[in-house]
């Protein structure tokens, strides 16, 4: 079994290979140092995940010393299916919500599904403001200025809203789905 390690030796992180699995030895594969490597227990932490309002359960897994953040991309395990989602929240085993903790000290992590998002739309045409929801990936961009067709109806992008509460105006200012709040978008034509 290989591992990367940090080598005291070569002073950077290397490859090791196990030498002695009952003691843990490893053998770094740069300067031939044999070193004690005790692997860290990974931990399931219970994981609350919402897609579109919807709220399911899952488990994130991760080595009980990592740093886990607010806003952090993860993937997580939910029935038979693995989705990469955002930390929204995390929950200490004494209820108290934090931005960074590490995984052992973690009750619960609070996760928004990014890798399908619904993309929220005000279209206005005329004096007429339309809502409307579009789910695609969380990586599809869209750009201030872009065409897009919604129901045989072209559309033009004028402003979009981030989730961090920045409004992109200009053209050709752009956004990923998993960043937008909101588009705003000016009738131009029937297709």
């Amino acid at each position: 079994m290989k591992v990367v390690e940090y080598c005291d030796v070569c002073e950077d992180e290397t490859e090791h290979e196990l030498i002695r699995a009952e003691k843990n030895l490893y053998r770094c594969k740069v300067c031939g140092s044999v070193r004690q490597i005790i692997p860290e227990r990974e931990i399931e932490i219970k994981a609350i995940i919402s897609t579109s309002g919807e709220s399911e359960v899952g488990r994130v897994r991760a080595k009980e010393s990592e740093m886990l953040r607010v806003g952090e991309e993860v993937v997580v395990e939910v029935v038979d299916e693995v989705k990469v989602v955002e930390i929204t929240a995390l929950e200490l085993k004494d209820r108290k919500r934090v931005e960074i903790a590490e995984a052992k000290d973690i009750y619960a992590v609070w996760l928004r599904n990014v890798s399908e998002v619904d993309v929220k739309f005000s279209l206005h045409k005329g004096a007429v403001t339309t809502p409307y929801k579009m789910r695609t990936t969380g990586e599809t961009e869209f750009e201030v200025g872009e065409r897009i067709n919604i129901d045989n109806f072209i559309f033009r992008i004028t402003r979009i809203k981030k989730l961090d509460g920045k409004l992109l105006k200009k053209r050709g200012d752009k956004a990923k789905a998993k960043e937008i709040k909101r588009i705003y978008a000016k009738f131009e034509r029937k297709v």
